[in-house]
C-alpha cells in the first residue's frame, strides 16, 4: 500500500495561491531590453551617455570616460539599477523613455534607440 500525504487543506490553498501570484505577478522585463541614449542638449555630465539593458537583468551604463555594470529590475513603473558595490539608482519609466535624477544633477531622459530583439 502506498503512503498518503496528509497535507491540511488550508496549506494546499495557500500554496496554490502563492504559485498563481508568482506566476502572474512577474513583470516581463524583456520588453525593456535595448539601448537607451541620453537626450541631446542636456547640460549635465550624462548628456553623452547611454544605458544598455540586456538579458538576465544585466546592464551597462556608458559615459564618455567611464563604463559601469549594473543589474536591473522593473518594479511598477520604476527601473532599479543596482551596482555591485550595493548602490541603487531608481529611474522612472515613461513610454519608451527612462528618466533618471542623480543627486546634484538635473534629470536626464534616456530615449530607446535600439531594441535588442
Amino acid at each position: 500500500m502506498e503512503p498518503k500525504l496528509n497535507i491540511p487543506a488550508p496549506l494546499l490553498v495557500f500554496l496554490a495561491c502563492l504559485v498563481f501570484f508568482l506566476t502572474f505577478s512577474c513583470a516581463r522585463n524583456d520588453i525593456y531590453e535595448g539601448v537607451y541614449v541620453a537626450e541631446s542638449g542636456s547640460s549635465n555630465k550624462c548628456s553623452n551617455s547611454q544605458i544598455e539593458l540586456m538579458e538576465k537583468g544585466l546592464a551597462v551604463w556608458r559615459l564618455p570616460d567611464d563604463e559601469v555594470s549594473f543589474r536591473w529590475n522593473i518594479k511598477n513603473n520604476e527601473i532599479w539599477l543596482s551596482s555591485k558595490s550595493g548602490g541603487i539608482i531608481i529611474g522612472q519609466i515613461r513610454d519608451k523613455t527612462i528618466e533618471i535624477a542623480l543627486p546634484g544633477m538635473d534629470t536626464t531622459c534616456y530615449f530607446r534607440k535600439v531594441p535588442l530583439k
